[in-house]
């Protein structure tokens, strides 16, 4: 029997061209090393029965099959008449969810049991576990005697549910691949039993193809293939319900907003085709219900979409996502290259986002889970950002979504070279309630610009799950587990924010050494050459060598706030005429001194100019800044303070007295300076000392305090 691990990790090795290394397997599948080996030996057994050559193992190397097994492997499975595809739990319950949703005859327990392949107590046990994760749906599963098993519940929700449950079980491999496997998806063979009734229809499925491949041509786009995929096979469940008599109903405000679309236009072929085929009248709120669906569609391309100028949402949709590269940039202290090239392949994935959160279609995404684990850092940034797109639709925004944006502004990072800073992930521990520890929260971000709070729990949250983090700020005592600990009160104090800068920025410095050596891969040339007779310490011993924490004098120069913002670079003015002449006159020092050039100061206005004040981080306070390219010669600050303040735009939020100029080289040499200066500004008094001091002097004295 292959069940789903085991098919998958057959496959990837069918078409890998190469030795396929342990480690490799490992981390794609997410198990451990025993359960390679146990699912190989289990993949060697299926290859053994039809008559098919092993897999290879060459130690040091990993796993391979000859030529002609790989071959072979998709041929023998479209051959073997009911191929042994054992599903896993999940797949179980979205296989019996969608045959209930999709059924024109009673189920029952013998039916489900067959359709499954599972014996009876199992079938219980997925029915127990479905019936309690439909809730989420707003529907209930319930048995009666001559109907059997039946989903109750809101036809909009149960069609969600479809949605859902279809993007659980289909696989992504190509269309023809994709048809091959219907009759293992239903663990049946349809071309032996031509009345047997089945969830799907392999001619079906190909006419519904063609049609929905007709529509990227009416709407000039291209879907992913995912989305292409989940498309054709929710027609086809759509219809059969809407041949049982199961109607949608879609509010007439909506529909009028629907209307106005050419998504609507395209639903209407699209359902005078199906009505065509299936014999079948479609009501006016079923072609409504269609538009939704390609509204939300996961767009590959779509010259259509980046040029829709008409178009409200489509205009909202821009202005929302450059406010959240804007805000990406801010909190990550960087600046993405080619901006406008982000903000368009952004839209083309935020637009149809936007609509799946506002009809709630919602969909299960693995890479999503993987993004989340991998790219936490990234992942936590996206966060911060995604309230913009909150407001915008009016619901808050899943984990999922914001996952998939974060793949997007983790993708740009990646092609355009840009590093993020080194950031540390925080956990807050508060027993007084979800209030206090925003504001707690609140304070952490205002006093640090490298950390993301991943989560603020409650002392019971926390003695019952683990949670993988560099540091706990807690509001009551609690026990470590080897992470460190800082305990403070709800409200910060000066003296508890100096207390927590001065710990932390500690923890920041003791920076480790990564290497790109595995100790996987290490350990498996040992074996090849010699025998080992304690492995669980040779492997212990080789990660303490190669992680050890490198000494103080090989850290980069991260300068304090008082080597930068020395006394030649802070000037003391009453006024001056715009912020314009603020950034001018405030930059002037470093420029004096070759530290940037006149097309950096340039830079800076410019960019304020197009994105708006968005340097003003703070009450009072702005941080002007460009790209390191712009024209950045050496690391540096500068200081203006003025009497009397200068205006960035209309709102009293941006009157500001203080202008600090930076000019970064990377994303991490300024950050210790940066969280000094942030531990400043968050101290009213000193910011009050700052504004009024009449000489430089004054304000050097202020930073040396802070600048430990």
């Amino acid at each position: 029997m292959l069940d789903q691990r085991s098919t998958a990790i057959l496959s990837h090795l069918v078409h890998s061209e190469s030795y396929v290394p342990v480690k490799e397997l490992m981390e794609k599948f997410k198990i451990s090393r025993r359960t390679i080996y146990y699912d190989i030996e289990k993949i060697n057994d299926w290859l053994e029965e039809n008559d098919l050559s092993p897999v290879k193992h060459v130690r040091g190397a990993g796993f391979i099959l000859d030529d002609e097994t790989a071959f072979l492997i998709p041929k023998k499975i479209e051959m073997v008449k009911t191929w042994h595809y054992e599903y896993s739990a999940k797949e179980r319950k979205a296989w019996l969810a969608l045959y209930l949703l999709g059924r024109d005859t009673p189920l029952f327990l013998d039916d489900l049991m067959e359709k499954i392949r599972v014996s009876r107590n199992t079938t219980i046990e997925d029915l127990k576990v479905l019936k309690e994760e439909i809730e989420r749906f707003q529907l209930s599963l319930e048995f009666e005697r001559k109907s059997g098993y039946i989903l109750i519940g809101d036809e909009d929700d149960k069609r969600k549910a479809i949605v859902y449950y279809l993007s659980s079980v289909l696989p992504s491999e190509g269309w023809q691949t994709l048809l091959a496997k219907i009759p293992t998806l239903l663990n049946s063979s349809l071309m032996d039993n031509k009345d047997h009734q089945e969830l799907f229809n392999i001619d079906e499925l190909k006419v519904v193809r063609n049609i929905v491949s007709e529509s990227e041509i009416d709407l000039n786009l291209q879907y992913t293939d995912d989305f292409f995929y989940s498309l054709t096979f929710r027609l086809i469940l759509f219809v059969k319900r809407l041949m049982q008599g199961k109607r949608i109903k879609i509010d007439k405000v909506e529909k009028e907003v629907l209307s106005e679309t050419k998504e609507y236009q395209a639903a209407m072929k699209i359902c005078q085709k199906l009505s065509t085929i299936f014999k079948l009248d479609f009501p006016q709120d079923e072609i409504f219900y269609i538009t939704k669906h390609l509204l939300s569609s996961k767009v590959q391309s779509s010259q259509r979409i980046l040029e829709e100028n008409k178009n409200s949402e489509t205009q909202m949709l821009k202005e929302v996502v450059s406010n959240m590269v804007t805000d990406f940039q801010k909190y990550a202290c960087i600046f993405l290259k080619d901006r406008h090239l982000l903000e368009k392949n952004l839209l083309l994935h935020v637009k149809p986002s936007f609509y799946r959160i506002k009809y709630e279609l919602e969909v299960e995404n693995q890479v999503a889970e993987l993004m989340k684990e991998k790219y936490q850092d990234i992942f936590q940034l996206t966060k911060k950002v995604i309230p913009h797109l909150e407001r915008a639709i009016g619901k808050p925004v899943n984990e999922n979504e914001t996952a998939l944006i974060a793949m997007h502004f983790g993708g740009w990072l990646k092609r355009t070279g840009v590093t993020l800073a080194n950031r540390k992930k925080v956990l807050i521990v508060c027993a007084s309630g979800l209030g206090t520890s925003k504001l707690l929260e609140h304070q952490l971000e205002g006093l640090f610009s490298t950390i993301d709070i991943i989560d603020s729990v409650s002392l019971r949250e926390y003695e019952n799950n683990d949670y993988k983090v560099d540091f706990i700020v807690s509001t009551t005592p609690i026990q470590s587990r080897e992470i460190p600990v800082f305990i403070v009160s709800p409200i910060l104090t000066e003296a508890e924010k100096e207390s927590l800068l001065k710990k932390v920025n500690a923890l920041f410095e003791t920076n480790i050494k990564h290497t790109s050596y595995s100790i996987e891969a290490l350990m498996d040339i040992v074996q090849k050459h010699t025998k080992i007779d304690d492995k669980v310490n040779l492997e212990k011993d080789l990660r303490q060598y190669l992680k050890k924490p490198i000494s103080k004098f090989e850290i980069s120069n991260k300068p304090a706030l008082s080597e930068l913002l020395t006394k030649e670079f802070i000037q003391v003015k009453k006024e001056v005429k715009d912020w314009k002449e603020a950034i001018r006159t405030g930059a002037q020092p470093l420029v004096d001194h070759h530290y940037i050039t006149e097309e950096y100061v340039n830079s800076m206005i410019d960019t304020i100019t197009k994105l708006g004040p968005y340097i003003v981080i703070a009450p009072k306070v702005a941080i002007p800044h460009a790209k390191p390219e712009d024209g950045v010669k050496k690391l540096g600050m500068s200081l203006l303070c003025l009497e009397k303040g200068v205006n960035f735009s209309a709102s009293t939020r941006h009157h500001v007295n203080l202008i600090v100029v930076l000019a970064a080289i990377d994303g991490e040499s300024h950050l210790k300076a940066l969280s000094q200066l942030t531990k400043l500004l968050t101290d009213q008094t000193c910011m009050d000392q700052i504004i009024k001091a009449q000489s430089a002097e004054i304000i050097l004295k202020t930073i040396v305090a802070h600048s430990y």
